[in-house]
Formats: C-alpha cells, structure tokens, sequence
C-alpha cells in the first residue's frame, strides 16, 4: 500500500507532497492536477521495474542509471520527454539548486512511501535525468537500499473507446497501448487472460450478472490472432442461451464497456494499488454509485488500494471526506487539519462534494440551476470579469427549501474554511422574510426587484428572435402576438424600464409558459437560459449588469 507520494518536477507539480488512504478519491476541476498524481505513479513504477530489469542483467554491484526511450516508456503517452518536467525546464536555472550553473540538469524525483503485507514501511525514490527528447535516463536515488514487498501498480486511464476487432496482443503492446491512454483497445485481451483462470473468470461474470443482468461468453480466437468477445442480453435458465442473441461487445453502450474494462483490469492484472481515471466517464448517476460500491468491495476483498480520479458527485458524495485529497487550491486531504468536532457539525449540511468545492473559498446561492445557468448565459453576453468564475464555480441551488437553511449551510462551510465568502441571490417574491434572518458573517444578501430572474428575459425583440431560432416565422410571430396579449403596453414599449407588473408576476409560471404554448414549443424553464443566451448587450436589464458587479466585487473577482 502507498501512505504518501512526493513530487518533484514532474509536470504541473513543481514540488508537492500526497498524503493518502487506503482508498482515496481525487477531486477537483480539470487540468489541476488528478490525472498527473495517477501518472506520477505509473511512471516511478515503470521506471522502478525496467531498473529491476536493467540492473539485474548488469555485473555492476550499483548500477547508477537505465536509459528508458520515449518509445518504450510505458506510463505516459508523451511526445518529447521535456513535456514531462514542469514547465518543460530540464536544467536548473542560474543560481538554482545550491548555485550550481545554468547546464546542471534539473533532476526529477517521484517518492513512493507505504508498507508492506505484514505492515512494515518502505520508501523508495527515482530519479529521472534528461538527456534528450527521446532518452532519459532513471534510477533509484539510494541503490544500496532496494525494499522488498514494494507495491505493484496498475493505472487504468479513461475510456476512450472499444476497437471493433482485436488481436492478441504480447503484454508489452498493451502496457504500451495503456500507456498511450487506449485501455478499451486490450479490453479483449483482458477478458482472454481472465477466461483461463477459473475463479477469476466466475467472479468477473457473477459481477456482470449482478450489475447488467447479462450472461459473458468466454472468449474465441477467429482466424488468428483475432479475439471475439460475446454476452448475452439477459441471463439464461438451465441449459443453452435461452433464447437470447449472441452479441459482441464492441455493440454494447459505453457505460457497461466502461464497467467490463475495469472489472477485467481488476482480474487479470492483480495488483495492490489500482490507479483508475474517471471510471465514472459514459455512466449515468445510478450505474457510477453500483460500479463505485463495487470496485471498493472487490477491492477490499482483495488487499487492494483504490485511488481514484474523478469529477463525479455520486462517487464524491459516496465516499468519506477523510479520505477525498481536493484539489482546489493546494491538493490536500479534507479536513485533514480542522477540528473534528467543527467537521462533525458540518457534516450535518455538508456533503462530500460540498467539502471539496468549498476549497474555492467561494459560494453563489441561488434559487435553482436554471437562474444559475442564466446568470452565467447573461454574464458571457456581457463579457463580465465575473464570467471566469461562473465557468468554474461553487454554487448551492437552495431548490424551494427554507431559504434559512442557505445561512446553515454557509456556516458550516465556514467551519472548514474561515475565510469563505458567499453571495445568496433571492427572487424578488421573498421579501417576506427578514433580512437579519438571512445574513450572516462573509454572506452577502442580493434580491432582484422583479418578481425573478426570468422576468429580465422578457423583451419583444429577444423573445420574437428566440422563437424564430427554435420555430418557423407563422409561430414566432404567435409567440410575440401573444406577449403583446398578456404585456401592457408600457411593459411591451419599454421592457427595460421597471414596471409594478414585473414586480408582481412570475414570468417562469404566467408568461413564459403561455407564451412558447401558444407557439407549439415545446421549452421548459431549464432551457429558459437560451433566451439569455442570444440578449445583446443593449436588450439586457441595468439591473443584471449591477448584479453581477456586486457578486465579482463580494468575491474580489479581478477586473471587476
């Protein structure tokens, strides 16, 4: 098992220390970093294994270094080694590393710590030198010291896809093809490896049966050296196939070749630590928490160490904060140093995924997704420096609970992080209640003056031009006729002005509604974000371009 991994110089982590768990679950946005800590692994235990190799072939008592080429490195798909060194710098900046000149090389290192079956500790460290785009050379920076029961690795990278035929591959074409990111091109090759071991294969199918219903077939070899991989569609009884066709995988939905890959990986490749990236890709909500409670069972009954990467909220929210390194700002263990007692109050309105995001140190309440997604359409419109964040953002959508439970739920954010700062955006029928009942400290209290949201999106010209976009003109034309039914005229003369009756009536209930089923169309409230999505500048109210100014100054948004 790994207990902790320490980076040096390896792609976007300049220097950094992972703390981990028996099963870990990396969380955070894209390009942070997730995918690199899995890489890093893979690649100190290619690199620790070709030196085992190397050096157990050479006469040497201490072999310094192995020369690893770019073709046979394994880990990474890379196209010039300088790509794996942050920053593509190689060699040590003038004054860098004790005032050593600028052509001393910039040594990467990728520490692996953990402990044994029969828990005893070990560390090992490898370095890697460069010496061009295609070479480097690696090995261990004590080779006296060389620990026994190290962990076996296997990285598993995302889906991207099944070959329709497959041939037998030798096993180091499909570490190759592993580590040019195309697992789904050896899924067939696993199934293969896995047919011949007889528990294994059991195991693999009472697993496809208990999450798809589906009987697998062992593997044929046709016309050598091509595998067929079949299943059927359902589970037969007694003798036979029951009736149902034989079908091969290649024709089956991404999300049970995702699931088969890995279950496949887990028996045919035993390991003690698994590395999977985005095993939750091509799955919907239900399939990502079977397959998630899954691969954690069949990995404790097998002594193995899961870390997974992931953007999933089902495999967030199923899994104990303690054991979630976020990456949003520096990648760390959750909770790792805040009271535990703060963290239990927490955990009363938090979920895991709540944990990871509030990182950010920012969060944005809103009513619902829908006035979420038009306040990002509006902010895109507009160029606002707030649109940034809003690509990329923590919101809450408080979905018709007591708005008090939004001032709950900030301060147990505030708990695990002190400094977080939240902005809650309310309609303008919830006047009703008290604004000292809302506010709290770091939480910011913003109403519309209109009815909600969506009654800034109610503008002849935009509505008329949405309608032409989605109907034919006879139906845009219904859809603004019956606008100007509903509208008084001040309202249709003057949208942008502030009117009593866009104070007083919902637009997302009364107008909007009426309007597209007066036209035939078919749009509901979560699509309503389309409207904003082609307001100009000009078409969209004051009052929205205020809005934002006042969440990106709370939330010290640069360039507002």
């Amino acid at each position: 098992m790994i207990d902790k991994v320490t980076i040096k110089y390896f792609k976007v982590f300049e220097k950094q220390s992972f703390h981990l768990k028996d099963a870990v679950v990396l969380a955070g946005q894209n390009n942070a970093g997730k995918t690199t800590l899995l890489q890093a692994i893979a690649t100190w235990h290619f690199a620790f294994t070709e030196w085992q190799k190397k050096r157990g072939t050479s006469s040497a008592k201490r072999r310094t270094s192995v020369a690893l080429t770019r073709k046979e490195f394994l880990s990474v798909p890379v196209q010039a080694f300088k790509l794996l060194w942050t920053n593509t710098f190689t060699a040590l900046k003038k004054g860098e590393g004790g005032g050593r000149g600028a052509a001393a090389p910039r040594i990467m290192k990728i520490s692996l710590a953990g402990k044994d079956k029969e828990g005893n500790p070990w560390e090992h460290t490898m370095e890697f030198r460069y010496a061009n785009s295609e070479l480097i050379y690696a090995k261990p920076s004590d080779p006296t010291k060389f620990p026994e029961g190290i962990a076996k690795v296997v990285y598993i990278p995302s889906f991207s896809g099944i070959e329709i035929e497959e041939k037998v591959h030798t096993p180091e074409y499909q570490e190759w093809l592993i580590g040019q990111g195309k697992p789904g091109d050896i899924i067939r090759n696993l199934l293969a490896e896995t047919s011949v071991k007889k528990d294994a294969w059991k195991a693999l199918s009472a697993d496809v049966e208990a999450l798809f219903d589906y009987r697998l077939l062992k593997p044929q070899y046709i016309g050598h050296p091509f595998i067929l991989c079949e299943y059927l569609p359902g589970i037969p009884k007694g003798q036979g196939y029951g009736g149902y066709p034989r079908l091969e995988i290649a024709g089956a939905g991404s999300g049970f070749l995702q699931t088969l890959l890995l279950l496949a990986f887990f028996y045919a490749r035993p390991s003690t630590v698994l590395l999977v990236d985005e095993p939750d890709a091509h799955m919907h909500m239900i399939l990502q928490k079977q397959m998630y409670d899954h691969l954690r069972a069949v990995a404790s009954k097998r002594n193995c160490q899961l870390i997974v990467a992931t953007h999933s909220e089902v495999i967030i929210d199923n899994t104990d904060p303690t054991k979630i390194i976020s990456f949003y700002d520096t990648p760390h263990l959750l909770i790792e140093e805040t009271e535990r007692g703060e963290v239990r109050e927490a955990l009363k309105f938090l979920k895991s995924k709540d944990i990871a995001l509030a990182e950010q140190g920012k969060v944005l309440y809103v009513e619902d997704d829908s006035d979420f997604s038009i306040l990002r359409a509006w902010a895109e419109r507009l160029d606002h420096p707030l649109k940034v964040w809003l690509a990329n953002p923590y919101y809450h959508p408080i979905k018709g609970s007591n708005l008090r439970d939004a001032k709950n739920h900030f301060f147990a954010l505030r708990a695990l992080k002190r400094q977080m700062s939240g902005v809650l955006l309310l309609d303008g029928d919830n006047k009703n209640i008290p604004e000292h009942d809302l506010r709290a400290q770091g939480l910011k209290l913003l109403r519309w003056n209109r009815y909600e949201i969506e009654n800034y999106l109610i503008h002849p010209d935009v509505i008329n031009r949405f309608a032409e976009q989605k109907s034919v003109p006879i139906f845009a034309s219904v859809a603004v006729n019956e606008l100007q039914r509903m509208l008084p005229p001040a309202v249709m003369e003057n949208p942008l002005d502030n009117h009593d009756y866009m104070q007083a009536t919902a637009a997302s209930k009364s107008i909007l509604p009426q309007i597209f089923f007066a036209a035939g169309m078919a749009i509901g409230k979560s699509e309503y974000y389309q409207i904003a999505e082609i307001m100009r500048p000009e078409e969209i109210h004051d009052e929205v371009k205020e809005m934002l100014n006042a969440i990106a100054r709370h939330f010290k948004v640069e360039g507002a």
